[in-house]
């Protein structure tokens, strides 16, 4: 049985993953689609409510979905991730930021870039 202060910071972990996703899709960088999969783990151990809202959500299920069957990602997120790290990275460059915050964020970038692009993409059947 999980305690009552366990089940709470689930529940802070899933409304802040869930508040930083929607924050993810309308700014570049910020990755949406790991924190809509942080907020599934975290709801599916404090919020059950939370959970269930994710699954039947048009923009989120599929995501979870082919998470949770096989580890996928779908090509089009890929595409749209990889598109959000370029604009970001060219923003940084256009802005002349500061070299080790230049050197940090591009390297993140590219970490975030291999590994997505490592997945596998999601193969839909007829």
């Amino acid at each position: 049985m999980m305690t009552k202060s366990k089940q709470f910071l689930y529940q802070v972990i899933a409304v802040f993953s869930l508040i930083m996703a929607f924050v993810g899709v309308l700014v570049p960088g910020i990755p949406a689609t790991e924190f809509v999969l942080l907020c599934a783990w975290s709801s599916s151990k404090g919020s059950p409510r939370i959970y269930r809202f994710l699954h039947q959500n048009k923009f989120t299920g599929p995501a979870i979905y082919n998470w949770n069957n096989g580890r996928v990602i779908s090509k089009n997120s890929k595409i749209m991730s990889s598109i959000s790290m370029f604009f970001c990275a060219f923003i940084l460059i256009y802005n002349e930021v500061n070299s080790y915050i230049l050197f940090f964020s591009l390297s993140g970038m590219l970490v975030g870039f291999i590994w997505i692009w490592s997945r596998p993409i999601v193969v839909k059947r007829n």
